[in-house]
């Protein structure tokens, strides 16, 4: 049987950098504050309480790193060091040992039986620094009087680690950071069901950023955006430029429990509705409008043939988000409620094919009318105008169809 519970040893050079102290409000809350080198620190796991990956590139990262190089012997005055969580902790006065219990990583979870937030809460930069000063120890060792810096490393055991506490701790220790809120709703499990759609989309969600600092081809907030302006009963009377204008408004809608169930009509949609902008740029980059499109202001011509990862559709010209989101947004006409989900009247690529000229005109017509290309994200006649030509482009084609069948 697997067990539950793996334990972490590390020495301390003398027992006044390792102190017990009392919580001043809940007694089975307990605290350890140590000192460590960074060769014990480093021992830690890094656990799964962060809310966001280490980014190197920070200009944090790049001055910690400067006073390990630099200033070695101060850098635990000059950094805030590390809050871990953990099950429990022991101090053996004779031996310089504390000794840390920690989830085992390796219990494989149920819905019953989650495993907790344990390991890195704050100092998740720092860890990294220690991580890459002892990967690096033998060349740093070499210079003139370097000697191997320490860490404040500050132990949080008991009720004030417990899962009812985790997220607001987390939440305040990070505030200093300014953490996104992004990054916040992810460590709260808000896009689990965004995640199981988007798989069933058979969109690779290992492309998607979900928290701060992570590289990927796609970001959670920008496939949000895309989401909010599809939510076709909240923009009857109006169009969703606010979507455009605001992508944080568009992660509001999505998180609050009043307004996640518009969302989730999406979820049988899914691929399409993110990648339609794509689409679009495809076909006027290719096809239609290829020998024109790039004369456009907010049109960049590209040397080659490309691809966006996690699309299928190939473009010569990049095209600016505030020509295409209104374009795309248009399409939410072609939709309709059957159950709790939508499905398409008729598929978008399809009534594309059909109106592709006239939302080109409507490009073009509005681009002359205003002074910087962005400015069409928020142009409602260019929003209006669009919409109008989808809807039309459906009516006429419904109504063939129906003559066809007669």
């Amino acid at each position: 049987m697997t067990s539950t519970s793996k334990t972490i040893v590390l020495s301390v050079r003398d027992n006044d950098h390792c102190k017990r102290l009392a919580d001043p409000v809940n007694r089975a809350t307990f605290h350890l504050e140590t000192l460590l080198p960074f060769t014990e620190a480093v021992k830690l796991e890094r656990g799964n309480a962060n809310v966001r990956p280490a980014s190197e590139g920070r200009k944090p990262f790049k001055e910690m790193v400067k006073t390990v190089t630099n200033e070695p012997e101060i850098f635990h005055l000059k950094n805030r060091g590390i809050t871990y969580l953990c099950d429990r902790f022991e101090f053996d006065n004779a031996a310089k040992k504390v000794t840390v219990h920690i989830p085992n990583s390796s219990t494989i979870a149920t819905e019953e039986d989650l495993t907790p937030r344990f390991g890195i809460a704050d100092g998740g930069h720092t860890f990294s620094v220690i991580e890459k000063t002892v990967e690096g120890l033998d060349s740093f060792k070499q210079g003139e009087g370097w000697t191997e810096p320490f860490v404040r490393v500050h132990f949080l055991s008991g009720e004030g680690s417990n899962a009812a506490n985790i997220e607001g701790i987390v939440e305040a220790l990070n505030t200093s950071s300014q953490v996104q809120q992004y990054t916040l709703d992810e460590f709260q499990n808000k896009f689990d069901p965004l995640k199981v759609a988007l798989t069933s989309a058979g969109f690779s969600i290992d492309l998607v950023a979900f928290r701060e600092n992570e590289e990927k081809e796609w970001h959670v907030i920008e496939i949000i955006q895309r989401m909010a302006c599809f939510l076709k009963d909240r923009w009857q009377e109006t169009h969703p430029a606010s979507m455009y204008k605001s992508k944080n408004k568009a992660l509001e809608l999505f998180t609050n429990d009043s307004t996640q169930a518009e969302f989730a009509r999406l979820f049988d949609v899914l691929y399409d509705v993110i990648t339609l902008p794509e689409l679009i740029q495809s076909r006027l980059s290719l096809g239609l409008a290829g020998g024109r499109v790039g004369k456009v202001r907010g049109v960049k011509p590209l040397k080659a043939h490309t691809f966006r990862k996690g699309t299928k559709f190939p473009y010569k010209h990049e095209m600016d988000m505030a020509i295409l989101l209104p374009m795309a947004s248009a399409f939410r006409e072609l939709l309709q409620l059957k159950g709790e989900r939508y499905v398409w009247r008729i598929r978008p690529e399809e009534v594309f094919m059909e109106c592709a000229e006239r939302l080109y005109n409507a490009l073009l017509k509005a681009s002359k009318k205003v002074r910087i290309i962005s400015h069409l994200g928020t142009d409602m006649e260019y929003w209006g105008d669009c919409a109008q030509i989808v809807m039309r482009t459906q009516t006429t084609m419904l109504e063939q169809r129906i003559d066809a069948k007669s």
